[in-house]
């Protein structure tokens, strides 16, 4: 399925980037790798789709939504955290004691927070700012 058709199918905001999300997804759609979300979205569901191996992980403060109002965070691949990434012991007590340390393919942010992420992050990590990504590598 093209990630332009699952953006739209489910309504993601997200859908602005398809054509340079799609380019840098495409070949890696089928590998089992581990995504970060920055933010409840449903762009959680077309992850989950598009990338049909991997594992899609979510952390949101959940300030605007109850997370049992959310259904798709209870469907197969799919791992939520309630977490203020701004909150340094939050995101470190989620990452080490709730995910286990995870190290993640990719990382996809909308909250500017690129140096207390990187360090999970062994892929590519992609910061949407207005209508513009930026790709920076999450490697020291």
């Amino acid at each position: 399925v093209m990630l332009q058709t699952l953006l739209q199918r489910y309504k993601s905001r997200r859908i602005k980037y398809h054509l340079y999300y799609d380019r840098f997804f495409y070949e890696d759609r089928l590998k089992p790798l581990m995504i970060l979300q920055v933010g409840v979205e449903p762009s959680l569901q077309v992850w989950q789709r598009y990338f049909t191996k991997s594992l899609i992980y979510c952390i949101d403060t959940f300030n605007n939504i109850d997370p049992k109002d959310i259904s798709y965070l209870d469907e197969n691949r799919i791992y939520w955290s309630r977490c203020d990434v701004n909150n340094t012991k939050q995101l470190e007590n989620v990452m080490k004691n709730i995910w286990n340390n995870p190290r993640f393919n990719i990382i996809i942010d909308n909250t500017n927070n690129y140096e207390s992420l990187r360090k999970y992050g062994i892929g590519k990590y992609y910061k949407e700012v207005g209508n513009e990504i930026f790709c920076h590598s999450c490697k020291r």
